[in-house]
């Protein structure tokens, strides 16, 4: 069984997961809707990595949403203290 130690760095670790994937998904969308300038083949890959990292974002957040209510589990206070 994870430790209240291990769950809270996992817990960073998904948000900083999330944070990058939020980050890169921006990113193409803002490709997307901006370059007309892109090849349809271009457009297309672009799309595929973009649908991958909306299902990558998702299972992020299954995982940080069952991590958090573990840590639930331990009592609320103290979830980002050092």
């Amino acid at each position: 069984m994870a430790t209240f130690h291990d769950l809270r760095l996992r817990r960073r670790e998904l948000l900083d997961e999330l944070e990058e994937l939020e980050e890169a998904v921006a990113e193409l969308t803002a490709i997307l809707h901006e370059s007309v300038d892109i090849d349809d083949e271009q457009r297309s890959e672009h799309h595929e990595r973009l649908v991958w990292l909306q299902r990558q974002q998702a299972g992020a957040l299954v995982v940080l949403s069952e991590t958090e209510r573990v840590l639930l589990t331990f009592g609320t206070d103290g979830w980002d203290d050092e």
